[in-house]
């Protein structure tokens, strides 16, 4: 058995498959892991690049069948299910790893700490010519993090090409991961349930951010939050309502934003049923309700010249 199986996803990546395999090949490490591929049929050259790479390296490289076009979701399961080493290492076909000792690292931290289920760390995130953005993942100081930090932090604290987690993930994976679009953090919340989460203060990893990634759109922001609202109702009751009074301040907090942030460029009935929809949950999670807050909120979707006025 493998110590460590990585986890890549790929399609339509010919620009980037190649940087991120070598990333992963080229580890400096004492044991054996396996990189297992799910290339999904791309249109372009992504298949072929990874085809050479696993006859360079057949005694890494796990790559598997593209005789159909399986879907995010099928892709990823079948991932998982192919990872069997004692611990899952991510990365995607656009990103790759810096640190040609972050395995050995993340490894050694986690053979020595049976307590902690899983470690991550600093990303440097670059655009299509290089370029290196402002690393805005939240952090709140000391290097252990804790499942209420997941559910408190506004938004996600580990970037998936950093991840390491032990391998202790339900098989197959429950209906609260396969539901919902938002697979890391539910990883995430799965692994912390279970133990500590390792914090890295250094960058090990690069996270692309380019024009042929995940959409920026408003439309797609929505998408994302309202799936991220649904994981967290929904891990409640998996949990068995263990971490009920964090969830629900965290329902509380993305209830306003859905209700405010989600309006913008509705009008008229669009944006009434809009607040139909959504501020009954900000009701239901708010233990008492804030008058002047909700006040606020009432101006903010509907008197917004009134409250210009008011600032004034």
């Amino acid at each position: 058995m493998k110590m460590v199986s990585v986890y890549l996803i790929t399609y339509k990546h010919e620009q980037f498959i190649g940087q991120a395999i070598e990333s992963i090949v080229n580890q400096q490490v004492n044991f054996d892991f396996e990189l297992v591929i799910g290339e999904d049929m791309s249109p372009d050259n992504t298949r072929k690049i990874c085809e050479d790479y696993a006859a360079r390296y057949p005694h890494i490289i796990n790559l598997l069948p593209s005789d159909k076009r399986y879907g995010v979701l099928e892709n990823d399961l079948r991932i998982h299910a192919a990872c069997h080493g004692k611990y899952i290492a991510f990365c995607e076909g656009d990103d790759y790893w810096l640190d040609p000792y972050k395995l050995q690292k993340q490894f050694d931290f986690m053979e020595a700490n049976p307590d902690f289920t899983l470690c991550f760390s600093d990303v440097q995130i670059i655009d299509e010519m290089g370029n290196c953005f402002e690393n805005k993942y939240p952090r709140k100081g000391g290097d252990v993090y804790t499942i209420e930090d997941i559910i408190q932090t506004e938004r996600n604290i580990m970037p998936t090409p950093t991840l390491f987690f032990r391998n202790i993930l339900p098989r197959p994976l429950p209906p609260v991961y396969t539901n919902i679009k938002s697979g890391d953090i539910c990883i995430q919340l799965l692994l912390a349930d279970k133990g500590k989460v390792k914090y890295f203060a250094e960058d090990m990893a690069v996270y692309r951010n380019h024009s042929g990634g995940i959409s920026k759109s408003p439309e797609y922001i929505r998408i994302g939050d309202s799936q991220l609202f649904r994981l967290y109702k929904e891990i409640n009751e998996y949990f068995n309502f263990k971490y009920a009074k964090q969830i629900r301040r965290r329902l509380l907090e993305m209830s306003k934003v859905k209700l405010i942030h989600h309006a913008s460029g509705l009008k008229g009935m669009a944006r009434f049923r809009h607040y139909l929809k959504q501020f009954p949950d900000y009701i239901k999670y708010s233990e008492k309700v804030n008058v002047k807050e909700a006040a606020y909120y009432h101006m903010v979707l509907f008197m917004p010249w009134a409250l210009k006025m008011f600032k004034k």
